[in-house]
């Protein structure tokens, strides 16, 4: 047989065209063509005689090849629908057991290329699971003699489950995709409206005796569910920059104004805090006229503003002292609702380009963190990021990390700390610096400067906050040997460690505050820095119990549907005080309402005179999204038409805040208005669904049958057999009993580090 495949190399097996899918069958007995044509003749569609090689390769001296046989069995239906469901059970629990999907994929690669391999592969098809065989991701693994080779192999140890934290890419208005880690608000809500989105179909009766009136959807929740895989970011929409001259400055006597409000709202309050703030931003030389040039040592390549650059941080300031006015009609010499944009652009060409580190110096530390307060309550939150980063960068080129500046270059040094912490948790990202990496001295009470033991304790909370993200949550982990009785490799101990560990990291940090920093549970503070950091530690305990809350809220919900699918209408809601972690749900819960509290008490401190910041209504909003989770888990009496819940008061003043703030122009707090009005409604929807004790099931599901011709996928039909397979008893369960029963089966410390919905 001649070839004209050139001598030493394999010869290329050509692909095979597919089954022409408009012949039929046709008996062996009346075939006019051989029942497999070989690769030549197949892909040119002509008669092939079946021969080795056959008459067209060998009239044309090509290579005649043929595919190679695949031995075929014939297995009963039920025989392979059992195989399918037992390797799709497998499947989710080896899912459940590694989470991670490239640790999953290294412990299949042997079974896989075992299975795959020629001498490995049966030839007599899968076998079914009475007959001894397993199924695992797709492949057949036989026992008895055919496991006999790898007998002498050592065992292999379990392996444990990887709690380290996965994120989410989510996708902003504007359609760019960014990753959010566990910690970031975000990426927890995208997990609620899978929830709603799975569990509102499964719960809901075909037709909600509640519903409200049709209307749009914001009315009934469905936006909430609609907005999957996004968040709300303005970070991909440029800021307004309107042309204006760099040098220009207001009056003397207004930016003296506008200095001391800047002070009063993000430091000392003018010196009436005794707090002395939880920042610290040093007020520069104003004995000295604003418009002197200062001597540049880069002032031949800065371009024309170098010797101007000491006024970036007045323009960063005045920004943002325009925008925390902006929830009152403006001032008479304030100017139009973009000066504070204006004040931006001022400082931002002022200050040049981030990436040239000839142009940076020390001072310019304090004019990047100003410029990243003012995008954080632009909600340009990884253009906050950026900044706050270069700073930290410029901060380290000089060694401030290592101690090299004097009490006013220390604490700006920690200011950048705090507010890199603070964005490394509302992102879900690690922080820029390690804590081994700094070697600097607490913040100390000095002359002529504010007391310090507002913004010491506002580095410890930091800390804590970095403790969280890294370890607790598993972003950046480096405390990966919990000692004492938590020790040991099984990472299910190691994440209670670090949950316990935190809660009492936060615990320690309020019992050690001193007496001017306390907020008694009578009468809060007028002090707003200490209302803020009760605030931080509050948001961090809410942080720490949420993932707990949320599962435990998945396990009420699946027992409350699996009880009603198996016909019965038991009232036992989960035992919240016999959980194994009541202590710490009990805590967030708690927190939570205290932050409720002190957000109203702010609301009325602050009046009219300026709007809530940033820090201050996230706060407000992550304890209202955990109230609304917590009111699940005491789920409504049975009835045969339930109403709606009522509002809860904490979720309502909520709402009412982000709407009076949302009247001032701020996108972010209509966003978050809206997500918690429709957060509510689908929670109270979820409350009532599950409360039908479907008496009138019969009639719905005749409508139902009538309108759609489906029926509803929980009903049971006259024979007492559900809808999506498996009888009441659930002893062969359906797709949709199987994910309530991995609810159900849950591990308490998983949505730490990857949340499995």
């Amino acid at each position: 047989m001649s070839s004209s495949t050139p001598e030493g190399k394999k010869p290329q097996q050509p692909q095979r065209l597919p089954v022409n899918p408009r012949r039929h069958k046709v008996p062996a007995g009346q075939r006019k063509r051989v029942a497999i044509a070989c690769n030549n003749c197949n892909v040119r569609r002509i008669k092939c005689s079946g021969d080795s090689p056959c008459a067209q390769c060998r009239s044309s001296s090509r290579d005649c090849q043929y595919p190679e046989s695949q031995a075929t069995v014939s297995v009963a239906r039920s025989e392979l629908e059992t195989l399918r469901l037992r390797c799709a059970a497998l499947e989710r629990s080896l899912t459940d057991a590694v989470p991670d999907p490239a640790r999953r994929r290294a412990l299949l690669a042997p079974h896989l290329t075992a299975s795959s391999s020629p001498s490995s592969t049966p030839a007599a098809g899968p076998v079914a699971p009475s007959a001894g065989g397993s199924v695992t991701g797709g492949s057949v693994k036989r026992s008895g003699s055919e496991a006999e080779p790898d007998a002498d192999r050592e065992p292999e140890p379990e392996p444990e489950t990887d709690y380290r934290s996965e994120g989410r890419w989510l996708h902003d208005p504007d359609g760019t995709v960014r990753y959010l880690g566990e910690t970031s608000g975000a990426t927890f809500l995208d997990y609620l409206k899978e929830f709603m989105n799975r569990v509102l179909p499964l719960a809901a009766p075909p037709h909600e005796p509640w519903a409200i009136a049709p209307g749009p959807l914001a009315d009934n929740g469905d936006t909430f569910i609609a907005s999957l895989g996004q968040y709300q970011t303005y970070d991909s929409r440029p800021l307004y920059e309107p042309d204006v001259d760099p040098l220009w400055l207001p009056p003397r006597d207004e930016v003296d104004a506008m200095l001391a409000e800047l002070r009063y709202l993000i430091q000392d309050g003018n010196g009436v805090f005794p707090s002395g703030g939880m920042l610290y931003w040093p007020d520069g030389g104003l004995d000295e006229p604003l418009g002197a040039p200062v001597p540049s040592a880069t002032a031949g390549s800065d371009g024309p503003w170098a010797k101007h650059r000491h006024l970036a941080f007045y323009n960063a300031a005045f920004a943002v002292v325009c925008h925390a006015r902006r929830a009152s009609p403006p001032a008479p010499t304030i100017g139009d609702d973009h000066l504070g944009e204006a004040f931006f652009r001022r400082a931002k060409m002022l200050v040049g380009n981030p990436l040239d580190a000839r142009r940076w110096t020390v001072g310019d530390v304090s004019t990047l963190a100003l410029m990243s307060v003012y995008l954080i309550e632009m909600n340009r939150r990884d253009a906050a990021c950026i900044h706050i980063g270069v700073a930290i960068h410029v901060a380290v080129m000089h060694g401030a990390f290592k101690g090299w500046v004097d009490e006013r270059g220390k604490r700006v040094f920690w200011t950048l700390y705090i507010i890199d912490r603070w964005l490394s948790c509302l992102m879900g990202r690690p922080p820029t610096l390690l804590d081994d990496a700094i070697r600097l001295e607490m913040p100390m009470d000095a002359p002529n400067l504010p007391p310090a033991i507002g913004l010491q304790a506002s580095v410890r909370i930091s800390r804590i906050t970095s403790y969280i993200v890294c370890n607790t949550y598993g972003i950046a982990p480096w405390d990966q040997q919990p000692p004492g009785p938590h020790g040991g490799n099984s990472a299910g101990r190691a994440a209670q460690y670090h949950v316990d560990r935190a809660m009492q990291m936060l615990d320690d940090w309020r019992s050690s505050l001193p007496v001017s920093l306390q907020l008694g549970a009578e009468h809060l503070s007028t002090d707003a820095v200490v209302c803020g950091l009760h605030m931080a530690r509050n948001q961090l305990v809410v942080l720490t119990a949420r993932p707990i809350v949320f599962v435990a809220v998945k396990k009420a919900v699946a027992e409350r549907l699996i009880s009603r699918r198996g016909g019965g209408t038991s009232e036992r809601p989960l035992d919240v005080d016999r959980h194994p972690q009541a202590r710490h749900m009990g805590a967030g819960l708690a927190a939570a309402r205290w932050n409720m509290r002190i957000g109203r008490w702010l609301r009325s401190l602050y009046g009219t005179r300026r709007r809530l910041f940033h820090t201050e209504l996230h706060y407000v909003f992550n304890a209202a999204v955990l109230i609304i989770l917590d009111a699940l888990l005491a789920p409504l009496p049975f009835g045969p038409t339930p109403s709606l819940p009522p509002l809860d008061e904490d979720v309502r003043s909520a709402i009412e805040i982000f709407e009076e703030d949302s009247r001032g122009g701020s996108n972010y707090s209509k966003d978050c208005c809206r997500v918690l009005a429709d957060l509510s409604m689908l929670a109270r929807r979820l409350a009532a669904s599950l409360a039908w004790t479907g008496e009138q099931q019969q009639q719905t599901q005749q409508q139902m049958l009538e309108e759609t011709g489906v029926m509803h996928p929980w009903a049971p039909d006259a024979f007492g057999q559900t809808m999506l397979g498996g009888p009441r008893t659930l002893a062969v369960p359906g797709p949709f009993d199987q994910e309530l029963l991995n609810w159900m089966e849950t591990d308490d410390l998983q949505l730490y580090s990857n949340f499995l919905i």
